[in-house]
């Protein structure tokens, strides 16, 4: 079994479409990998099946940051000038929803001032 956990931004508003007797909803996903001068957006295609589908698919908006785990797999697909591409697709089993604010604005808990070397030292009981 490939099961991977990503956690992001949803990159445009979720759609739910049916699929003979059934829904499905999907999404794409931000997810940051790498840091400093490297950091850089993979995107992941996000499926999700059945009632937990409908249910969910108010809440998944463009900006809505979630926590998703399921079975991954990479596509493989020619794009519209021939060239060869490749995309991570998760059949979504888990969906946290970390948290948004009215108008797709992403809360950001408040960021703390790093502490300096000697804050440490003084917090060192010995």
């Amino acid at each position: 079994m490939n099961v991977g956990t990503f956690s992001g931004y949803v990159g445009r508003d979720a759609e739910l479409k049916s699929v003979g007797d059934g829904k499905v909803l999907n999404f794409s996903l931000g997810v940051t990998v790498g840091f400093g001068e490297q950091k850089e957006t993979l995107w992941v295609s996000c499926g999700m099946w059945g009632a937990r589908a409908e249910k969910l698919a108010q809440y998944v908006m463009k900006g809505t940051s979630l926590t998703v785990s399921g079975d991954v797999t990479v596509r493989a697909y020619s794009a519209k000038d021939g060239t060869p591409k490749a995309e991570m697709v998760c059949n979504v089993q888990r969906l946290t929803l970390q948290g948004v604010s009215k108008g797709g604005d992403v809360k950001s808990p408040p960021q703390e001032e790093p502490k300096k070397a000697q804050d440490f030292d003084s917090e060192i009981p010995f």
